[in-house]
């Protein structure tokens, strides 16, 4: 099995992505942590900050020119992706953009990794992969994976590409499969539903009662800094997420103590619920809001002896430390 430098010779590692919500929180954990680490995006910045090295590839797609990029590095982190469909975009053009970017893009760089001499490329997948819903019980990573929607079939074919790449080559791979991700900064579902608790108007949740995983960036990036040097990451897939099981009602609770303000939270049945939010053009809502999304984390945590640092209430203090009164 490939291994790694041991931590006190830490090689230079490439996070791709590096200018997005998670790229940027993993390249100074590593920074941090000693790595030497360079970090990419479509450019480099006009002006650096100093002591950090900036490589810039273009767009992410099947013609990216990786070689400058890949030089002399010994770990690459993949964050970068396309990760957000705007509600109103054509379904029709999503499927290009999510197999252009995801999966091509994907199959480029760790086929180029691979070339380079690349050690271990850890690449941040989405637990959507495992399914829409899971089955009664927390998923693990066992469970056959059965993605629904554009997004969550790229990402489970992005992880095919980086395996096909690897395989016959002297490259380890890491795969992650988080939930929805919430911190400062956060795009996506977290920073809408902060916004509809701050407005302190009621919510139909409270029965938003179903079984959920979230992950804060924290806790992520955490498990990410370990993936890129530990020995015993090497070729294994890992799902990731907070210590703590919640629901969407009981999320939205939280953040109302860490933002300060009173919620409430009405039981509306589900039905209702859902065909309101099918006249509002929101259906895809309903699955985030409703349906179990809970996952097993005991693979990482006993292989890497790896454990969240950050409870929910204080990761979710953290993530709403950035919203002004």
């Amino acid at each position: 099995m490939p291994s790694l430098s041991p931590p006190d010779r830490p090689g230079r590692v490439l996070v791709t992505g590096a200018t997005g919500f998670i790229g940027r929180a993993v390249a100074a954990a590593l920074t941090r942590a000693g790595h030497a680490v360079v970090r990419g995006g479509r450019a480099a910045p006009a002006s650096a900050p100093a002591g950090e090295t900036w490589i810039g590839y273009g767009d992410i797609g099947p013609d990216t020119r990786w070689d400058q990029a890949l030089t002399d590095i010994d770990v690459v982190v993949h964050t970068a992706g396309l990760a957000h469909q705007p509600d109103a975009a054509p379904a029709s053009a999503a499927p290009g953009q999510f197999e252009l970017v995801n999966v091509e893009g994907t199959s480029r760089l760790a086929a180029a990794a691979a070339k380079a001499g690349v050690r271990r490329l850890v690449l941040v997948s989405s637990a959507l992969v495992q399914g829409p819903s899971s089955p009664g019980r927390p998923f693990t990573e066992e469970d056959p994976p059965t993605p629904n929607g554009v997004y969550a079939r790229s990402k489970l074919a992005s992880e095919t590409r980086l395996l096909e790449a690897a395989r016959d080559s002297a490259m380890a791979w890491v795969i992650l499969r988080p939930p929805m991700v919430y911190g400062p900064g956060a795009g996506g579902n977290f920073p809408r539903l902060v916004k509809l608790v701050r407005t302190g108007l009621p919510l139909p949740l409270g029965a938003a009662t179903a079984a959920k995983s979230f992950v804060g960036i924290d806790n992520l990036v955490d498990a990410i800094v370990r993936c890129v040097s530990h020995p015993q990451a090497a070729n294994q897939l890992f799902l990731v997420c907070d210590a703590e099981t919640t629901s969407t009602a009981d999320l939205v609770r939280r953040l109302a103590r860490a933002l300060d303000r009173r919620v409430w939270l009405p039981h509306v049945p589900p039905a209702l619920v859902g065909r309101l939010l099918r006249i509002a053009g929101r259906e895809r809502d309903f699955g985030r809001l409703f349906e179990p999304l809970a996952l097993d984390a005991t693979r990482i945590r006993t292989r890497l002896g790896w454990s969240p640092p950050l409870s929910l209430d204080e990761g979710l203090r953290r993530a709403v430390a950035v919203y002004d009164d």
